[in-house]
């Protein structure tokens, strides 16, 4: 870290807001399509960034830099990225598996099984726009690889990963407006 750079560090750590608020504006756009390119969505990465200065501004006097502040800002905003693409990961398994279990459900089973509701998520589905409506049932219909999937369209992983992004937060709104079933929600 240079002697500027440690200036305007120990300034920050000294909560001088002129200080933050220019390190702000220098960097969040940079940071924010730097996040983008993991993310795919700018809103998210938009999130991702802001909550990393919050975190920087509220934890900066136990924070030790030992690199430049541009690499620690990137470093971080990588791992933030990262960390968010695992969260979807986990979400995706869960969906996969709570739809696996809405279209193998046995008869006894009432809540699940009630015709309308079903019906109310297959049209749910079928509202997608195409391509994403196709992503959606070759990754939680079919059970196929977000991998494959992008080879098979012939389109990017990132593309994959947004439309099925896009997707769940479509499908969760229009069974918001459609269904009684709260439950529903939690697995979007």
């Amino acid at each position: 870290m240079n002697i500027e750079e440690r200036i305007l560090l120990n300034e920050i750590k000294r909560k001088n807001r002129e200080v933050f608020d220019m390190m702000f504006r220098q960097y969040y756009p940079v940071l924010v399509t730097f996040a983008e390119g993991y993310i795919f969505d700018v809103p998210t990465s938009e999130d991702i960034v802001q909550s990393f200065f919050v975190n920087f501004w509220s934890n900066v006097e136990s924070l030790r830099i030992d690199t430049s502040l541009k690499s620690y800002f990137f470093k971080c905003v990588q791992n933030l990225c990262l960390n968010h693409l695992r969260d979807l990961k986990i979400q995706d398994k869960h969906l996969v598996l709570y739809l696996e279990s809405m279209f193998h459900i046995s008869e006894e089973e009432t809540v699940a099984n009630d015709p309308k509701i079903i019906a109310q998520i297959h049209d749910a589905i079928e509202e997608l726009p195409e391509q994403m409506q196709e992503i959606f049932r070759k990754r939680y219909l079919e059970g196929k690889l977000m991998k494959e999937i992008s080879q098979e369209l012939e389109v990017s992983d990132g593309t994959v990963k947004t439309q099925l992004f896009r997707a769940r937060k479509q499908l969760r709104d229009a069974l918001l407006k459609s269904t009684s079933c709260n439950f529903l929600l939690t697995f979007l």
